[in-house]
């Protein structure tokens, strides 16, 4: 992959090199994430061809008003469906609302995305689906960790043209939400290469 292509085409895909210490210090009554073995239940494999389209339909929000590990666990899936779709078309709404403002991965989104909608690039492509379960951590404070395969994307240049192509990938992935009945956020991301 050529250099200039590489940096643009960066932000689509979930690359544990940018992500490594993205969660920032957690909070005092935090739980820090961790990874324990895991076996998926099943494995999607990616699709040959990216769907550049697919990524402008946002994922479908799920209902967040109770304050529990299954909730976690949908609000989770829907965030990082939200990945591809904030890319695709710069809708940064939900991102910004679900975000905490400690998290690091969350911020790095809104910058890059913000970046690239100042650079008249965009991206297509690169949907995702998981293979997730939640835990309760303590009152509120919620894991949840599994797989997330990416599915191949595409970066476009200001006129339109396919300037790139990434190969998506499958990743090992860990979020610290806090909820209440005032709201969700998302207070941390970890994301790494799966084994």
């Amino acid at each position: 992959m050529r250099r200039g292509i590489a940096r643009r085409l960066a932000p689509l895909v979930l690359v544990v090199a940018v992500l490594a210490g993205c969660t920032g210090t957690p909070a005092p009554t935090t739980t820090p994430l961790t990874f324990e073995p895991y076996t998926p239940t099943a494995t999607p494999t990616p699709t040959a061809e990216p769907d550049p389209d697919e990524a402008t339909v946002p994922p479908e929000r799920p209902d967040l008003s109770q304050v529990d590990a299954e909730t976690a666990q949908a609000l989770a899936v829907y965030f990082l469906q939200l990945y591809p779709y904030v890319y695709a078309t710069g809708d940064l709404t939900d991102w910004r609302t679900l975000s905490h403002p400690e998290c690091i991965f969350c911020a790095s989104v809104i910058g890059n995305v913000e970046k690239m909608l100042a650079s008249g690039t965009s991206a297509g492509g690169g949907a995702i689906s998981t293979d997730l379960r939640g835990v309760e951590l303590s009152p509120g404070v919620f894991g949840v960790e599994g797989i997330v395969t990416q599915e191949p994307g595409l970066a476009y240049d200001a006129y339109g043209n396919v300037i790139d192509q990434s190969d998506g990938g499958r990743y090992e992935v860990a979020l610290n939400l806090h909820g209440s009945s005032s709201g969700w956020l998302v207070r941390a991301v970890e994301i790494r290469t799966a084994s």
